[in-house]
């Protein structure tokens, strides 16, 4: 029941609305359906909520935010959400944050989300640790990480000294966190890149101008694309043009950007052909 109550609440991909039915026979997989559909199934989990049932209580509110038995009703899944997160369902306190942040209450957001860090949602702290003073940042990401929230390993590897960022970004990638894994091979991409492999470079690049999983660095993600445009490799220079004509990392430079792309394009690359025919200046 509480892997279900999970997924329905920390899916990232749009997903149909939860089924009162479906909350109620993962909670009594044996017992008959209550009369009426998903209203009956809704009545009967509102009762074992009344009861003591906290699960009952998150998986309805899920329900009626998403308005499976009728029009959503946001204000009645909030004061659910809320009993359940005070009931110690972290992801109910993750669902109230939420709830609140759609009404700009700033302060309930916070709130909720720090009782869900208290009792133990990772991903809680480490959306408190976006949005908290350097004092606490540090605090708050590694007590997600140790919680299993990928965003908080990650967040601890961009403010790591280099020699502990490996282990920090490991740790993320076994939590699943992609960026963090390409992060990690980034000591062999570099050598693969040095080895005159476009791809790599290019990746490397990507990781660089990114700073997902570490710290943005535009000229060393210059230096790559640049690496992956002289091997050959289009996007590479479809890339680097970026760099110069948005600045980023670089010195802006319009007509160096242009014969970037126009090389990409020559050799066949859609992208360097549309950026080419569409110069820009940063003041304009």
């Amino acid at each position: 029941m509480l892997a279900l109550l999970a997924a329905l609440a920390l899916s990232q991909v749009p997903a149909p609305a939860p089924s009162a039915c479906a909350l109620y026979h993962g909670m009594w997989a044996n017992a008959p359906a209550p009369p009426g559909g998903e209203r009956g199934c809704a009545g009967a989990l509102q009762e074992a909520c009344d009861s003591g049932r906290r699960l009952a209580c998150h998986g309805l509110a899920l329900v009626l935010e998403a308005g499976a038995t009728g029009e959503p009703e946001p204000e009645r899944a909030l004061a659910l959400h809320a009993r359940a997160c005070a009931a110690g369902v972290a992801a109910a306190c993750e669902s109230a944050a939420d709830l609140r942040a759609r009404r700009g209450d700033r302060a309930g957001v916070r709130a909720a989300l720090e009782e869900g860090c208290a009792i133990g949602s990772g991903r809680a702290c480490a959306r408190l640790a976006t949005e908290a003073e350097a004092t606490d940042r540090a605090r708050l990401a590694e007590r997600a990480c140790d919680l299993g929230a990928a965003d908080g390993c990650l967040a601890l590897a961009r403010e790591a000294p280099a020699q502990s960022r490996g282990e920090l970004l490991s740790r993320a990638c076994r939590l699943g966190e992609d960026e963090a894994c390409v992060a990690s091979a980034l000591p062999r991409l570099e050598e693969r890149c040095l080895a005159r492999e476009a791809e790599a470079c290019l990746e490397a690049g990507r990781v660089a101008q990114e700073g997902r999983a570490l710290p943005a660095d535009g000229a060393r993600a210059a230096e790559r694309y640049g690496r992956a445009c002289e091997l050959g490799l289009a996007a590479g220079c479809v890339r680097l043009g970026v760099l110069y004509r948005f600045a980023a990392g670089v010195p802006h430079d319009e007509a160096l950007a242009g014969g970037l792309f126009e090389r990409a394009c020559a050799a066949g690359d859609e992208e360097g052909c549309r950026l080419r025919e569409d110069p820009v200046r940063l003041d304009d």
